[in-house]
C-alpha cells in the first residue's frame, strides 16, 4: 500500500493545474461508482450519463482534455465508444428478461470536430427483430452542427451470470 501512496505522490507532485483537474475529476468519479452511481469504470471515467425512453437513448460526456487525441480534439474512438453505448444502452432497454444486446456491427461516419462542453450521442430503432436490433446513432450539437452518425447491429444474447 505504501509504494502505490509513494507512486500517487510522485503523480501529483509533477502534475500541473490541467493534470490536477482531470484526476481530480477522474477520482470523483471513482468515488461515485464505489456508492453504485456509475456501473462501470469506463462510464464513471468518462463521466457517462444515460437517459433512455421507450423509443430513444441519449449518452452525454464532458469534453475535456481526457478524452483528446494529439491535435488537441476528441479522439474519434471516444465518439464511437460514445455512439455505440447510446445504440447498445437503447437495444439492451428492448431486450426481453435474462437477455442483453452485443454489438455485431458498428459503421460510423465522421463528419466534423465537435465544440460543445457536453457530447452527445442519440440513438434510435430502424428495426426491432426477434434475435437483431439495427439502430442508428447521431452526435448532433445543439446549434444543429453534425459531428457523426452510425448504424449498429445487435444481436440478442441470454445473459450469463
Amino acid at each position: 500500500m505504501k509504494q502505490l501512496y509513494n507512486k500517487f505522490q510522485k503523480i501529483l507532485d509533477k502534475s500541473n493545474e490541467e493534470d490536477l483537474a482531470i484526476l481530480s475529476d477522474w477520482i470523483d468519479n471513482f468515488e461515485k461508482k464505489q456508492q453504485g452511481e456509475f456501473t462501470t469504470y469506463l462510464s464513471a471515467s468518462l463521466n457517462l450519463k444515460r437517459e433512455t425512453t421507450e423509443n430513444e437513448s441519449i449518452v452525454a460526456i464532458p469534453n475535456t482534455p481526457y478524452i483528446h487525441n494529439n491535435m488537441a480534439i476528441p479522439h474519434g474512438g471516444i465518439l464511437a465508444l460514445l455512439i455505440d453505448t447510446a445504440m447498445g444502452t437503447l437495444a439492451n432497454s428492448l431486450c426481453p428478461t435474462g437477455y442483453g444486446a452485443v454489438t455485431t456491427s458498428l459503421n460510423i461516419h465522421y463528419l466534423s470536430v465537435t465544440d460543445q462542453e457536453t457530447i452527445q450521442a442519440k440513438a434510435q430503432i430502424i428495426r426491432h427483430g426477434r434475435h437483431t436490433l439495427v439502430i442508428e446513432g447521431k452526435i448532433v450539437q445543439p446549434d444543429g452542427k453534425h459531428v457523426a452518425t452510425a448504424t449498429g447491429s445487435f444481436f440478442i444474447v441470454p445473459k450469463t451470470t
